[in-house]
């Protein structure tokens, strides 16, 4: 008997009738929670039902099945289907971890989105020393890359409870076994690369602070527990990208420094020299150290053999490409006042920016274009507003962060204009973005709320 008809059972839900109407219950609830609309209409057909109930299963069943059966059980699918065995073994180390207790610094976290920072570390403290199950490896590595390619598009509102429930899939797969080295290895590398997700989307939520570096220590210790350099290099990217948007430059910096430090030649370096340490460096004021960081970042992307092409996803495990470290560098130069260099950087990599799929990177670098039009020696406010409007527009589709922070700032750049219409239909259209519903936790996660004049 599987997990799954021994739940159904314990529960009564022995037809299909009956099972289907608790099964699309817990589609709408978990579509109302995440925003996916399609999960309300799925439903499960007699057939499939009668050979899960058999232990028949073709294969995993689809993605959004697998989302709401995970919902409806609040266990792996991994797990609802497993043998006997192996249901009884492998222990639901969320579930163990859901009963610590919280810390009090969670005002702004978004509810039932993240795991508790206390949760993660004792999580990372039970696997570390559990063997490993290669089972579904391959399907892990499925979920973890679909995750990336579909981030910018879902953002973390739609993607972090699946995320979450990937780690936790994961981790119930940890169990006393003694496996192959290389099968220990990639699982908990896989196990490592699902808390890193979390902790980019904690960031990029506006989640507090203490989770991102949970999920960044989890990360960081797995990644060191099996080898993995290039994983520890971006955990400690996502840290420095968590401290830059607390505004502490400086430890952002230092975040960074220390993940160049394990493989300065390695590709991963590129992100941490450019998103990490010359953008803290330009915030504060170090114009030799930053402009040192970019040229770093730009000699290491030449000196890769290959480097993804286009605008990369911003939560890829992969290294930078030139266009992506060509708008960090846009970033960095606005904090320089290098207003010449921002607008010369934008139109080397405008085609690409317009043709992505990355609705954020086009939000950011026209904010940045924005800010650097009203800091040049014959400020152009109309145009500043008008690209500040569409890049509002081109994020809306799953607000972040740094969007909200980019834009806000570029109200406050306005100041001295802020009486005139442009302006005036800017704070507006900025009032309207963060009144949207994803937005509410990141604008008040960030610590700064937008006071336009009327």
């Amino acid at each position: 008997m599987t997990l799954f008809r021994q739940l159904v059972q314990e529960r009564g839900w022995t037809t299909v009738e009956t099972f289907n109407t608790h099964f699309c219950n817990a589609g709408r609830d978990l579509a109302a929670r995440s925003g996916k609309s399609r999960l309300a209409d799925v439903t499960v057909a007699r057939r499939t039902f009668d050979r899960w109930m058999a232990g028949e299963l073709r294969g995993m069943p689809q993605r959004d099945t697998r989302l709401i059966l995970e919902h409806l059980f609040q266990q792996p699918v991994a797990l609802l289907f497993a043998t006997p065995d192996g249901a009884e073994q492998e222990p639901d180390v969320n579930a163990a971890s859901a009963s610590l207790p919280r810390p009090s610094a969670t005002a702004h976290r978004p509810p039932g989105v993240f795991d508790d920072p206390m949760a993660v570390i004792t999580q990372t403290e039970l696997l570390t020393q559990s063997g490993v199950d290669a089972a579904v490896l391959d399907h892990f590595r499925c979920e973890i890359q679909g995750i990336v390619d579909r981030y910018e598009t879902e953002g973390p509102q739609g993607l972090a409870g699946e995320a979450r429930m990937l780690r936790g899939a994961l981790g119930a797969l940890l169990g006393g076994r003694q496996l192959l080295p290389a099968v220990h290895t990639e699982l908990f590398r896989l196990t490592g690369r699902a808390a890193g997700l979390l902790a980019y989307m904690a960031v990029n939520a506006g989640a507090d602070p203490g989770v991102a570096e949970a999920y960044c220590a989890q990360a960081e210790t797995f990644a060191e527990h099996v080898g993995d350099t290039q994983l520890r290099m971006w955990a400690a990217g996502t840290r420095s990208l968590s401290l830059y948007y607390q505004h502490r430059y400086a430890e952002a910096d230092a975040a960074a420094a220390a993940g160049v430090d394990l493989a300065p030649h390695d590709g991963q370096a590129i992100r941490l020299l450019v998103n990490g340490r010359a953008r803290a460096l330009a915030r504060l004021g170090d114009r030799r150290g930053a402009e040192r960081a970019i040229g770093r970042a730009l000699d290491l992307s030449e000196q890769q053999s290959s480097l993804p092409s286009g605008i990369t996803s911003c939560i890829s495990f992969a290294p930078y490409s030139l266009a992506r470290t060509l708008a960090n560098e846009i970033t960095a130069r606005l904090s320089l006042d290098d207003t010449g260099e921002v607008l010369a950087c934008a139109e080397q990599i405008d085609a690409l920016i317009e043709e992505s799929d990355s609705e954020w990177s086009r939000a950011l670098v026209r904010l940045d274009v924005a800010a650097a039009l009203l800091q040049h020696q014959q400020p152009e406010v109309e145009q500043a507003m008008a690209l500040g409007r569409s890049a509002l527009h081109a994020g809306t589709t799953a607000p972040i962060t740094s969007v909200w922070q980019r834009a806000n700032e570029l109200y406050e750049k306005a100041g001295r204009w802020h009486g005139e219409p442009n302006v005036g239909e800017y704070a507006e259209e900025l009032r309207t973005w963060r009144s949207r519903p994803q937005a509410k936790s990141i604008v008040s996660g960030s610590g700064g709320e937008l006071t336009p004049q009327q």
